[in-house]
């Protein structure tokens, strides 16, 4: 892992320096080659430009490939959260939304390469920088790559940039996230911290320089993290989920949303490529529900090429065999509304309605959270209607009798040897019932933060919900459970290889902190206690 991880920083900062004399300092008004490195120094400008690739990685789409987030994301963590499923038979009706994980590898490269890389760089200059550069860099590094660790488990993390560099257990690396963004708190907490920075605004594409934002999402990522935590260490997950409370967390129209030049990617792969529409799971809840959402988040059929009536909304099912796609019914299937994600429309990050649902989550554990169970859960609901400007609002979370719906598939004969139709996973209800509050704020979070899918991955890991469908077929050859679901990813298919040292002693922490699994997608991450 030493030599990939100086050919992960050597590439990230030979982008950086062609992006830096670029986008970046043409957005400052400053011409790279009238200025020298220590003129950039001296205003510190040279380590905000660091700032629009870290926020463009996280979501990958720094370089409008579009592809990689594709395989980074889009193939991976949002077929397994059962919010979306492709039309298209990628490997011939054999991969990763079957089970047969293909597309391992890109969540590591992206991240190490556009998210650590930049991110050592800026903290090499942390004494020579305001604080609160530094203080941001945290607050990014930690929100991309925990996703990396959750991912895989354990990864490179704490000794990055060094000659000693290795992988870490994740306990290791959550460890080390709360201490990163503690300090972050701290830092952009301390007074006067709120005052603007000359030359960040430009290049901050989440808040635009405002510094008591970025504490809010420090103090935000910190509360997603403790429950994250909170099955495998309720002792520790407690006290840094009311620390986190207690600083100061998203509220009511607080959100962070990437709005920058980048394309969005999903709306490429939506509209463009024709490579994704709605997952069986986003229908059944959904249409069961009568959920104003369905029509902000997706559209109906196209009546004339599935053969389905107008006006139907119909997702598809994941792990399945279907048809190529030249002609074929399931690609007249719901689509992503393109009002609703455009070439154009910002990146979700995290969202306030998020934040209500993990606070009463927090509740619900019985710790202090600033409210009930009841008020945090039907909180988190009102939040996602607002932000989504959906109305109905009162009379959904009133509603005590919808339950999602089962679901069923007119076109499964053309490529299938059965059925793809199911019944409904579960009848739990919108209106809030004590008895089954957990399950019911995980399902309401797990629809508000659509297409947020590597986050909706992980909390369906660590909770068990909501419910979704088992893929039809599972083709991992017997090493993940059809019940379980997939649990992580492989660790990169380059490391055996090039990295055996490393590689071994990653699977010796994999198997001490996964139960004792091996290097595959059925072995539990450390905080992922619970089977589906």
């Amino acid at each position: 892992m030493k030599n990939l991880l100086k050919r992960y920083i050597l590439l990230g900062a030979a982008s950086l320096s062609l992006f830096s004399c670029t986008s970046n300092f043409e957005q400052m008004n400053v011409d790279p080659n009238k200025i020298t490195d220590e003129q950039l120094e001296a205003d510190g400008q040279i380590i905000a430009a660091y700032f629009p690739q870290l926020s463009r990685s996280i979501y990958y789409n720094f370089d409008n490939s579009n592809w990689k987030w594709q395989v980074q994301q889009n193939l991976n963590g949002d077929v397994f959260s059962g919010y979306m499923a492709p039309p298209t038979p990628f490997a011939g009706n054999a991969n990763a939304t079957h089970y047969n994980l293909i597309w391992n590898d890109w969540p590591a490269s992206i991240a190490y390469e556009n998210i650590m890389g930049p991110a050592y760089e800026i903290a090499k200059r942390e004494e020579d920088a305001d604080p609160r550069l530094y203080a941001v860099s945290l607050v990014l590094k930690v929100l991309g790559m925990h996703r990396v660790t959750d991912v895989y488990g354990p990864s490179p993390y704490l000794g990055y940039g060094s000659e000693n560099v290795s992988y870490n257990s994740q306990e290791e690396i959550y460890t080390r996230f709360f201490e990163e963004l503690s300090k972050a708190i701290e830092i952009l907490g301390a007074e006067g911290a709120d005052e603007p920075y000359g030359g960040f605004s430009g290049v901050d594409d989440i808040f635009q320089g405002d510094f008591a934002m970025w504490k809010k999402l420090a103090a935000s990522l910190k509360l997603r993290l403790a429950l994250r935590i909170s099955n495998v260490d309720p002792t520790n997950a407690k006290i840094h989920a009311e620390s986190a409370i207690s600083a100061g967390v998203f509220e009511a129209g607080d959100n962070a949303l990437v709005t920058s030049p980048i394309i969005h990617p999903l709306a490429t792969i939506a509209h463009s490529w024709g490579d994704i529409k709605m997952g069986a799971t986003m229908e059944s809840f959904l249409v069961g529900y009568n959920d104003p959402r369905l029509a902000v988040y997706f559209t109906p059929v196209n009546s004339e090429l599935s053969g389905i009536p107008a006006d139907t909304f119909k997702g598809i099912r994941s792990g399945v065999d279907l048809p190529d796609k030249s002609g074929s019914p399931y690609t007249g299937y719901s689509s992503i509304n393109d009002k609703f994600i455009s070439q154009t429309s910002p990146i979700t990050l995290m969202t306030g309605a998020e934040v209500y649902f993990l606070r009463a989550e927090a509740a619900l554990n019985g710790w202090t959270a600033g409210g009930t169970t009841q008020e945090l859960y039907e909180g988190g609901i009102r939040e996602s209607f607002a932000f989504l400007g959906a109305g109905g609002v009162d009379s959904y979370i009133s509603d005590m009798s919808s339950v999602p719906a089962n679901y069923s598939d007119p076109n499964w004969a053309l490529a299938g040897a059965d059925s793809y139709d199911i019944d409904a996973t579960t009848d739990v209800k919108v209106a809030f019932d004590q008895s089954r509050a957990m399950e019911q704020i995980i399902t309401q979070k797990w629809i508000a933060m659509f297409p947020e899918g590597m986050e909706a991955w992980s909390e369906l890991r660590r909770t068990g919900y909501p419910k979704v469908f088992p893929v039809k077929y599972n083709k991992s050859g017997g090493l993940i459970d059809t019940t379980k679901g997939i649990r992580r990813l492989g660790f990169p298919s380059y490391e055996a290889g090039s990295n055996p040292e490393g590689y071994a002693k990653a699977v010796e922490l994999l198997k001490k902190e996964g139960q004792g699994g091996e290097d595959n997608g059925g072995t539990p991450v450390w905080w992922d206690t619970k089977s589906i």
